[in-house]
């Protein structure tokens, strides 16, 4: 047996080798030229050949969304390639779905240009915006959430966005990360985030770092979750600071569509971790229309109040106080668990699933 086997291990470990030198003379050695990428049948650029796709938009000034600063792991840089079209990578079967390879959907972070491409792209990128903004407040609301407040100072006009979107923020060089919008009051010189501080985590940190008078860079707005113009109950349901993107889509209900009621869920670990509790209250006192169901994971004896808490997780509390299901449309952020759970409730509750709208982190 050793006599065949030793052969074997060498044959292999020729092959390996010769695979790892293939990828390494692509990677480092391969020329392609000058390139040109048609978007959308009418604006082409011309790039440098081995440029990848999503940088080569990027000093175009079109600007694709991206939560993971192109690391290929939110799928949100997606784009259709129609000609010029490179084969899948295993990072890309994971996020974008079969029907979609086989129609040519690609991650543009993923997708190195090799030859004249011709891609497509929503519309609505084309208009997405570079921002320059200044800190005006930047406060703790939990122990590890902040509230920033932005002073757009460029473009003059300001920022337009629909309630829920998101910002994409430049962290560092060729780095940005993801937030909802939370501004309450549409202004178009100002916008607030909300921002929870994850150990070692980039966006977060860098964020939570910046002070009043520091400036930063954001782009936006992005999303298709966002606050439908329909005659719907709108069922809001929130994870911690899975909230910030509620607040616009509440008060833009209630200020704009005095016919629909609004009911928010919002589940977090312990009272600790709530925030934005005294504005619900005051806002369900003067607001027949708006419903506010407080679930704590953890609570302790004196903070237990059946009036106003629910203990265990959110989507028991949606489970029990949810009626009128076939008549709601959802808006859901929060954890992917949180996520999974809430769905199954508002789907037995009778709310169609084409009107579960969801935003995950």
């Amino acid at each position: 047996m050793t006599t065949f086997l030793i052969p074997t291990l060498v044959m292999n470990g020729i092959a390996v080798f010769i695979y790892a030198l293939i990828v390494l003379l692509k990677t480092f050695v391969a020329s392609y030229g000058t390139c040109q990428v048609t978007v959308n049948g009418s604006k082409v650029l011309t790039i440098q050949g081995g440029t990848y796709l999503d940088k080569a938009l990027f000093q175009n000034r079109i600007y694709l969304p991206s939560a993971c600063g192109g690391k290929g792991t939110c799928g949100f840089c997606k784009v259709k390639v129609s000609d010029g079209i490179p084969d899948p990578l295993p990072v890309e079967e994971i996020l974008i779905n079969y029907k979609e390879i086989r129609e040519g959907f690609r991650l543009s972070c993923q997708t190195k240009i090799r030859s004249d491409m011709f891609i497509e792209i929503p519309e609505e990128l084309l208009s997405i915006r570079e921002y320059r903004g200044v800190i005006q407040k930047s406060d703790y609301v939990t122990r590890d959430i902040k509230r920033i407040s932005i002073h757009i100072e460029e473009p003059e006009d300001g920022l337009d966005f629909k309630s829920g979107q998101y910002l994409t923020f430049k962290v560092q060089e060729g780095e940005t990360r993801a937030y909802s919008i939370a501004s309450s009051e549409k202004r178009q010189d100002e916008v607030q985030i909300e921002v929870k501080l994850i150990p070692n985590g980039l966006g977060s940190s860098y964020l939570h770092s910046l002070t009043e008078g520091d400036e930063l860079a954001f782009f936006g707005p992005y999303g298709q979750f966002y606050l439908r113009d329909t005659s719907h109950k709108v069922i809001c349901v929130a994870g911690g600071v899975g909230l910030a993107p509620m607040k616009p889509i509440i008060f833009e209900t209630l200020l704009k569509y005095p016919d629909r009621d609004v009911e928010l869920y919002y589940g977090v670990r312990t009272i600790e971790d709530l925030y934005d509790h005294d504005l619900f209250l005051r806002l369900q006192a003067n607001q027949l229309r708006f419903r506010y169901w407080p679930t704590l994971e953890k609570i302790s004896e004196d903070e237990l109040d059946p009036g106003i808490f629910t203990q265990g997780f959110v989507n028991k509390t949606l489970n029990e106080h949810m009626t009128d299901g076939e008549k709601s449309e959802a808006y859901l952020c929060g954890p992917p668990l949180m996520l999974s759970s809430a769905i199954e409730v508002l789907k037995a509750k009778g709310v169609p699933e084409i009107r579960i709208l969801y935003d995950k982190f």
